[in-house]
């Protein structure tokens, strides 16, 4: 008797997976229905490096051990960047790109994503150096850092689920447009 229960309800469990599965492969389905599209801005820069020192007191040189007693301390940063982005003449983004790492003193890493609707837009990016803080003096870097001003005005078409890339051309030094599909 227990095993002819076990059995009735191994075949009542089996018929109500298989009601069920039916029952879910009528329902309708709906994909996305609202097509997005995106601009992406991502690049990354090598700012001006800059650096503020000062000379210790003869206090401060006291306290020191031998071996670390320097007259001169300077600190290093790389000067922050102004973002600003207009999609369609309306402010999308409007912040300050400083350096990464705890000092600031890495390079500037820009990533946003901007979603739009598919059509035409007009899109003006600014990247745009903050000018140097008092006291700071430029330390050559041998022509590698980043222009001081990048403007790019455009008009870009972007199709339903695609992404259109804005980056950092370092051979032109210039911001470029490029296209892509999202995934």
């Amino acid at each position: 008797m227990n095993r002819l229960l076990r059995g009735a309800v191994g075949v009542l469990v089996a018929a109500a997976t298989l009601a069920g599965v039916r029952l879910g492969s009528l329902s309708t389905y709906t994909a996305e229905t609202d097509a997005h599209a995106l601009v992406r801005l991502a690049w990354r820069a090598r700012g001006e490096r800059v650096r503020n020192c000062r000379h210790r007191t003869p206090e401060e040189l006291e306290k020191l051990p031998p071996h670390m007693r320097q007259e001169e301390v300077c600190e290093g940063r790389i000067l922050p960047y102004r973002l600003v982005v207009e999609l369609d003449g309306v402010a999308a983004v409007e912040e300050v790109i400083h350096g990464a790492g705890a000092r600031e003193d890495r390079p500037l890493y820009v990533s946003r994503d901007l979603p739009v609707q598919p059509g035409s837009h007009r899109l003006v990016v600014t990247f745009a150096r903050e000018s140097r803080a008092v006291g700071d003096s430029a330390i050559a870097m041998g022509g590698l850092s980043t222009p001081a001003h990048l403007t790019l005005d455009t008009t870009v078409v972007v199709a339903s689920r695609r992404v259109v890339l804005v980056t950092y051309d370092e051979e032109r030094e210039q911001l470029v447009v490029r296209s892509g599909s999202v995934r």
